[in-house]
């Protein structure tokens, strides 16, 4: 699987300093690559949290076998409560200075945490680290992606919010280590099938928080048919028009918000166009300037089903 194991000698950022955050879900063939991609980061691992998403398969029962080679290893099952609950408890349950997310289908690649944890040492005005991506199948061998070619040529000259608007070329919470306490600056991840990873990252720049981006690819994104960004388009771009009418309306509506740089929202205006959002956006940050503030990991919107209808009908 692209080398994955393969001995190197890489910086260090120190030992004991990240947590890594596993929700697994009907993976079972995938946790244990997942899990010895973690494990095999070295000292600066800290903890494995698995926690199991009520899966129908047999992955929990794989991930208990795998449990018990590793101390820092903790593993629970519990049912299903979706992705962002599963990754908030992991959240809640870490102890390192830093947090990483991986998903139970996706794997690290040598050096990935030690490298993210040095650029946020080297950046305390970044609250986020990411890296670039390489692609597999269903069974591990490399394949292209020209979906993210052209998302990260997006990003040349651009303000980072409106290129991951374009197109989320961080693609998934497997690509995110961040600072422990950042959840509790700017809150957990949304209840969002498609999107609680760009919501996410879109908040963290919207309250001033920076995204450092290592061009190199240090994770392994699996693509197979289960991959939800497969799943009814329709849907995932509710959930992109809403994460994005989330961070314009906490960006310029904020307390104590700076004024807009028109140039930036000019940009962002011509995306929504390009993608056909425009429809949907406005609505969606009026209801958020009644009810949430922007915040959609606070506010009522997630959960009022008419609404949700209503864009859908839009989209």
């Amino acid at each position: 699987m692209l080398g994955l194991f393969r001995k190197a000698r890489l910086p260090s950022a120190g030992a004991g300093r990240v947590s890594v955050v596993i929700p697994l879900y009907n993976h079972a063939a995938y946790i244990g690559a997942a899990v010895e991609s973690a494990l095999a980061q070295g000292p600066v691992l800290r903890e494995v949290i698995v926690i199991d998403d009520g899966s129908t398969d047999s992955s929990a029962e794989t991930m208990r076998q795998v449990a018990v080679r590793d101390p820092r290893i903790r593993f629970r099952s519990r049912p299903n409560q979706g992705a962002h609950a599963t990754i908030n408890e992991g959240l809640d349950e870490a102890t390192g200075e830093f947090v990483a997310v991986l998903n139970s289908d996706d794997a690290y690649l040598p050096g990935r945490l030690d490298a993210l944890v040095l650029r946020l040492d080297a950046e305390p005005g970044a609250a986020l680290a990411a890296s670039g991506i390489a692609f597999m199948d269903g069974n591990g061998a490399p394949v292209e992606n020209g979906w993210y070619r052209e998302a990260m040529a997006f990003r040349e000259g651009r303000d980072t919010a409106t290129a991951l608007v374009n197109a989320n070329f961080l693609m998934t919470t497997s690509n995110y280590l961040f600072r422990r306490d950042l959840p509790g600056r700017i809150g957990g991840f949304a209840a969002l099938r498609y999107t609680h990873d760009l919501d996410f990252a879109l908040r963290a720049l919207a309250l001033g928080y920076g995204i450092a981006l290592l061009e190199q690819p240090l994770l392994c994104y699996r693509q197979h048919g289960a991959n939800t960004i497969s799943e009814d388009h329709r849907k995932v771009r509710v959930e992109w028009a809403a994460s994005a009418a989330a961070y314009l309306t906490l960006l310029w509506d904020r307390p104590g918000a700076p004024e807009p740089d028109w140039d930036a929202a000019g940009g962002m205006a011509e995306v929504l166009r390009r993608h056909e959002l425009t429809r949907m956006v406005p609505p969606c940050m009026a209801y958020l300037r009644r009810h949430g503030g922007g915040r959609l990991d606070t506010s009522p919107l997630l959960a009022d089903e008419a609404f949700r209808a209503r864009m859908l009908d839009w989209a």
